[in-house]
């Protein structure tokens, strides 16, 4: 940022400045008073909208010089860009083209990054260098350390409470990995035993139990084939057993024959003589009841409607009061002769079926080959069963194998997100992303700090990596007011060359001795030569106008807030 014009009026101290910069390095020198400081806040307020002095904006109006009624800061910037500041309204005026700078307001006031604590160095050197500290960049640079990708996601969210509760919950993560590990396994973590820990496997021989399901399917086979011919010869046995026993019962029945058929002869005789007995009893009651015709004497009866002729018995009263037993009886010996008909056939039926039953029963059936058909019936079933249990020992020895197989994957994988975690966490330790990305900040500002150090022969100032200053190896506040300013300018400098803002404004320079402002100033003027700084402005309380020995620096005379020609304030 070259600074091509000064235009100031009525701005505290400053009365009127109106002046091109027409070389690289611009000292202000002058008495105390004289509106040096003025000038420089001045144009820092014109160029950051910071007010000076004051703390609100309503107060600009006491920026104004006394008895002065309106004031102004006009600054241009490579002839082109012109910022301009209005009192008292404090109202800035900027150009379009005109962006401010994030490090502006460290160059234009040089103890600007001293001030800041840690946290807020760390910050800004991060935004200097172009550094992010965000998820996407940390997320770039964990994936690109070989970072599992799937738990950078998952820990993303913990970096919005920065690198510290990232680092912890990814070492929470890696506990949990060991402690699931220890689960699985029962057996304490360690990295190395984790890393070829296998759970035991059962031990059997798996091309010996190959042929085992064929084995079976052949024996049921077997076992069904054998149950259907024991089943053909139970049935046989079954149907001979039956047969026999028929033609026992038919034997039986056939050797009554006889026997039955002289039943029914008896049987049929004496139903011939009951009923005799009965047909003369009726004929009694007949006769008993019978009438002499009117005509002709001759004995009549009324049987169902019509007279009859019958003969003349003499009706015995005894006798016919037995008629109803001597029925009855007939009636039984019908039945029982009707009994003794259909047993004599069922007899001479069996005498026929003997016959045909056993030309039809054929020989016994061999009871040794139904018990040896059993036997070997049993012989299968307790082989089926010895086999099903080595299937059954074969398989639980597979699914223990299987077990085994899955416990040791999930105790590798376990151990591998132990590993995984450990990498990010490792990574987003301090000596991690955080340390390399400090590093990125730091080391070129600590070269260039180095560099400015080997010109002016000044004490080395570094900024560490917990963002304390030293310079000399002292703590920037173990310094004194004249190391103190020494190492701002450095820090200044430094950062207007890294944001390439190629500005600096050092207020305060007559803190240094003599040899120390030949040295600021040989630096400066070594600086413009090599075109690594464009507009540097000095202040100073003097004595007198220092002589300018390189046509880079340029000196002017301050009194009472005017440039004058040194020899009027001789």
């Amino acid at each position: 940022m070259k600074l091509s014009r000064l235009s100031i009026k009525n701005f505290l101290g400053v009365h009127e400045v109106e002046m091109p910069l027409t070389h690289p390095v611009t000292l202000f020198s002058g008495k105390n008073g004289a509106g040096k400081s003025s000038l420089q806040e001045a144009v820092r307020m014109a160029l950051t909208g910071e007010t000076v002095r004051v703390g609100l904006k309503k107060e600009c109006i006491q920026l104004v010089t006394e008895g002065a009624k309106l004031g102004f800061v006009e600054v241009e910037i490579d002839h082109k860009i012109c910022v301009a500041l209005c009192l008292p309204a404090g109202k800035a005026t900027l150009s379009e083209d005109y962006v401010l700078p994030r490090a502006l307001p460290h160059v234009l006031d040089a103890q600007h990054f001293t001030r800041l604590g840690c946290n807020e160095r760390g910050k800004f050197l991060f935004s200097l260098m172009g550094l992010n500290a965000g998820r996407t960049e940390v997320q770039r640079r964990l994936l690109e350390k070989g970072c599992d990708t799937q738990k950078v996601e998952a820990l993303m969210p913990l970096l919005r409470s920065g690198f510290d509760a990232a680092h912890e919950g990814a070492k929470d993560k890696a506990r949990d990995q060991k402690a699931a590990w220890r689960t699985l396994t029962g057996e304490t973590y360690g990295e190395k035993k984790a890393a070829t820990w296998q759970a035991k496997r059962p031990e059997f021989d798996r091309a010996a139990s190959a042929d085992l399901p064929h084995r079976l399917s052949a024996l049921d086979a077997e076992l069904a084939e054998t149950h259907q011919h024991l089943g053909g010869l139970q049935a046989d046995h079954k149907r001979y057993a039956d047969s026999a026993q028929r033609l026992a019962e038919w034997r039986e029945k056939g050797s009554q024959h006889a026997c039955i058929a002289d039943t029914l002869a008896r049987d049929q005789a004496e139903l011939k003589e009951w009923e005799t007995k009965v047909a003369t009893l009726k004929a009694l009651s007949f006769s008993k009841n019978a009438l002499p015709c009117p005509h002709c004497d001759t004995l009549l009866a009324l049987e169902d409607g019509e007279l009859h002729a019958v003969p003349l018995t003499q009706g015995i009263e005894e006798n016919l009061s037995r008629l109803p037993e001597y029925e009855e009886a007939v009636c039984q010996l019908k039945q029982a002769v009707t009994n003794d008909e259909r047993a004599l056939a069922d007899a001479k039926a069996a005498v026929k079926a003997i016959a045909e039953l056993e030309l039809a029963l054929g020989a016994k059936p061999d009871e040794t080959t139904l018990q040896a058909a059993r036997e070997h019936l049993e012989k299968l079933k307790i082989d089926r069963g010895a086999l099903a249990e080595k299937w059954a020992a074969y398989q639980e020895a597979e699914r223990q194998v299987t077990q085994a197989d899955e416990r040791t994957a999930k105790a590798l994988s376990a151990h591998e997100s132990v590993l995984a975690w450990n990498e990010i966490a490792d990574a987003l330790a301090p000596e991690g992303i955080p340390g390399e990305m400090l590093a990125e900040a730091l080391t070129p500002l600590n070269e260039r700090l180095e560099d400015s150090a080997a010109i002016t022969e000044w004490a080395q100032v570094v900024v560490t990596k917990d963002m304390h200053v030293q310079a000399g190896g002292r703590s920037y506040a173990l310094l004194s007011e004249s190391e103190k300013w020494r190492a701002d300018a450095m820090l200044a400098e430094a950062i207007s060359y890294l944001s390439k803002i190629k500005l600096v404004v050092l207020d305060r320079f007559d803190v240094l001795d003599l040899k120390g402002r030949e040295e600021l100033l040989t630096w400066l003027d070594r600086l413009a030569q090599g075109g690594e700084i464009d507009t540097a402005l000095i202040f100073g309380t003097l004595k007198a106008l220092p002589q300018s020995f390189s046509q880079n620096i340029a000196t002017h005379w301050l009194e009472k807030g005017v440039i004058v020609e040194f020899k009027e304030a001789a």
